[in-house]
């Protein structure tokens, strides 16, 4: 019997808990014409580019070794006010950011999570017409960025 509580206590915890779809999407340039890329395409469409975390560069000022790996994080109020309106728990997951990096065959990669599949675990439904809104400009985006 304590194991059956057990398992309701764990399926209970994790029941509210989103797994978020990630969406990888390869690139045809490095990680850093990739970034430069969707730099360009944020701020081409009005968004704001918050920052760039470049965790090799990090790394590499206490002398550990990692390939090429940048975040970049993004948005634009006019999509994340009507999100967080309804769902004020959804800013753990704003700004919009891209992750960008090269993997150990030399391919460069941009992932994402697929906002549709985070937004119910923060009150919000997967078709908000914010949410549908973040997940388009991350497409938009991530393909400017990757040369699709």
């Amino acid at each position: 019997m304590k194991t059956l509580i057990a398992l309701a206590l764990i399926a209970t915890t994790f029941a509210g808990t989103a797994m978020a779809e990630r969406i990888n999407v390869a690139s045809n340039a490095n990680v850093d014409r990739s970034v430069q890329r969707l730099v360009d395409a944020v701020e081409g469409a009005g968004a704001h580019v918050f920052t760039k975390v470049d965790f090799a560069r990090g790394s590499a000022s206490v002398g550990e070794a990692l390939r090429p790996t940048t975040v970049v994080i993004f948005g634009s109020p006019k999509i994340g006010a009507k999100a967080l309106q309804q769902g004020q728990t959804m800013a753990l997951n704003l700004p919009l950011r891209m992750l960008f990096f090269e993997d150990a065959n030399g391919q460069t990669w941009a992932v994402y999570d697929d906002p549709t599949t985070i937004a119910p675990s923060h009150g919000l439904a997967a078709d908000h017409p914010a949410v549908l809104a973040m997940r388009g400009a991350l497409e938009k985006f991530s393909a400017a960025a990757t040369g699709e």
